[in-house]
């Protein structure tokens, strides 16, 4: 016998709109004083919120935002290379914001560190639309959509992409 999954809406589009846009807000006071920032998106909706907060953010601050895509792999991010397109420059007393779309157990944010110890940030902001509390490593976000308790079986779907946006719970 097959177990149906129930999908629950979290959020619809005009909500997450409204929760990037403050999150952009967010970032801004954050660095006020700053003139560039580098924007690193975790592939594949990581980097989309990434560069939707960069749009918001342009609107809004007089600043250099520079993007970056970081891939792992989310299953043993620990067993292969991390790869950031295109390639990092030295970020050494420079402000770093790396994003993606839930934090879960912390695993992948964890890892993403990676490339930043090799240099020395003004800053290194996380940032997540969503945060499900089940942390098994010591990763916290700074910049938060929302917090979600749910279940470990539940599953959070964030879909950034078309014209209606929504995160759901599986």
């Amino acid at each position: 016998m097959e177990t149906q999954h129930s999908e629950t809406p979290i959020l619809e589009h005009s909500r997450i709109c409204h929760i990037i846009e403050r999150m952009a807000w967010q970032i801004f006071e954050n660095h006020y004083k700053a003139t560039e920032i580098f924007f690193v998106g975790i592939t594949p909706r990581g980097n989309i919120l990434s560069n939707l907060l960069k749009e918001h953010l342009q609107k809004i601050a007089p600043l250099a935002i520079h993007s970056y895509e970081l891939s792992l792999n989310k299953e043993a991010p620990h067993m292969h290379p991390i790869v950031i397109i295109p390639s990092l420059p030295d970020v050494s007393g420079k402000h770093v914001v790396l994003v993606d779309d839930v934090l879960n157990s912390g695993s992948t944010m964890f890892y993403a560190f990676k490339p930043f110890l090799n240099f020395n940030p003004s800053s290194l902001t996380t940032v997540v639309l969503v945060d499900r509390n089940h942390k098994r490593f010591p990763v916290f976000s700074d910049v938060v959509g929302i917090q979600l308790s749910t279940s470990l079986q539940e599953h959070v779907f964030v879909d950034l992409t078309g014209n209606h946006y929504k995160v759901i719970l599986k």
